[in-house]
């Protein structure tokens, strides 16, 4: 199926090629779409697995951004999961002002002297809590 998509030059030609498939129901509506990338400059000519990523970039987003912006998108994305950093957070500490009257490090996120729990509503985590 491959050889022969990569060959299609109109939209019935990449039908035909999706009809052996089981995605044929799920492409083609994209057969202009698919079109338009095999014909775009830049696919790549001879490395096969280069080819299906650039088509898979390029028609992920399914037409609603261009296929350009859509390899872009999933670039930056890859580029993001690289980054990730190979450590977890594992234990956080609160500092607490409790209206018992204690101020200091909390204890299994209550007041240590009360047992007061901290309330994690997002207004007073972003300082704009009812106080």
């Amino acid at each position: 199926m491959g050889e022969q998509l990569v060959g299609a030059k109109t939209e019935a030609e990449i039908l035909q090629a999706l009809a052996r498939t089981a995605y044929k129901r799920d492409f083609e509506s994209e057969a202009a779409l698919i079109l338009s990338v095999l014909s775009d400059k830049d696919f790549p000519k001879r490395d096969r697995e280069a080819r299906i990523n650039f088509l898979a970039d390029s028609i992920a987003a399914r037409g609603v951004v261009t296929p350009r912006t859509s390899r872009d998108i999933y670039a930056r994305e890859r580029a993001m999961e690289r980054k990730k950093s190979p450590y977890k957070i594992v234990r956080h500490e609160y500092y607490v002002e409790c209206s018992y009257g204690y101020k200091g490090p909390a204890h299994y996120i209550a007041c240590r002297r009360c047992g007061a729990e901290i309330d994690f509503l997002p207004e007073v985590l972003m300082g704009r809590g009812p106080f």
